[in-house]
């Protein structure tokens, strides 16, 4: 049997404390066993972009997550209220969002692009939100950019982290819902995103006493400042 990495560990942890916490149910578990078709994370990512060339995101090799598929559906039984879902597979076999050729355009509209850039990271197949993170393969070989895809309510988000980054956070916040809109430029004191930020207010309550061993107070500071500033 092939042994896991020191990172592929932290996740398997991530998953085990959702398990077995006393105040979380799971709703749906995916794990799958290890694909080990690539020799290593460079392999993946050639076998992700094909023929493009498009820079790898940094610290790559730092990240890399051998798994199938990885998530958890999941629901806390206490108050505040909160839920949450992440659905991870081997990155070498991302694929684009859709059936067929589609525009993403920025909820500013200031970007308009092919969902064909596009390569899914994680989503909620479960719950069934159609709300999507995704790697962006610039053409002309730049480091790939990350995209929160929350359509059709809440619009599509160019994110202020890399896909190591993302990562980082998505074990922290365990996939809660809407957590991704902090790493945006998403207008949250506007009424429309009063269900985005009420959902925030209730992860950021809820995850330290939860999962007391981490330190939340980044994010709590993160969404108080990002609140209040007013964004376009």
């Amino acid at each position: 049997m092939t042994e896991l990495t020191t990172y592929e560990g932290g996740w398997s942890k991530v998953c085990r404390d959702l398990d077995n916490h006393p105040q979380i149910k799971i709703l749906h578990a995916s794990q799958g066993e290890l694909d080990t078709g690539f020799t290593d994370v460079a392999a993946s990512w050639a076998a992700l972009v094909g023929e493009q060339e498009v820079k790898a995101p940094a610290a790559l090799e730092q990240c890399d997550l051998r798994f199938r598929e990885l998530g958890r559906q999941w629901m806390g039984e206490g108050r505040p209220y909160v839920n949450g879902e992440f659905y991870l597979t081997h990155l070498a076999r991302a694929g684009s969002p859709g059936l067929g050729e589609e525009w993403i355009e920025s909820w500013t509209g200031k970007e308009l692009f092919p969902s064909s850039q596009l390569r899914v990271i994680d989503c909620h197949p479960i719950t069934g939100t159609g709300h999507y993170a995704a790697l962006r393969l610039l053409p002309g070989g730049d480091e790939p950019e990350i995209w929160w895809v929350a359509e059709p309510r809440y619009g599509a988000w160019k994110m202020d982290v890399g896909y190591p980054e993302y990562l980082e956070m998505l074990q922290l916040t365990k996939g809660a819902f809407s957590w991704q809109f902090l790493f945006t430029r998403a207008p949250l004191d506007n009424e429309e995103f009063e269900g985005v930020r009420d959902r925030m207010e209730n992860m950021l309550d809820a995850l330290p006493v939860l999962f007391p061993e981490h330190d939340y107070k980044p994010l709590t500071e993160r969404f108080s400042a990002r609140s209040s500033d007013r964004c376009s």
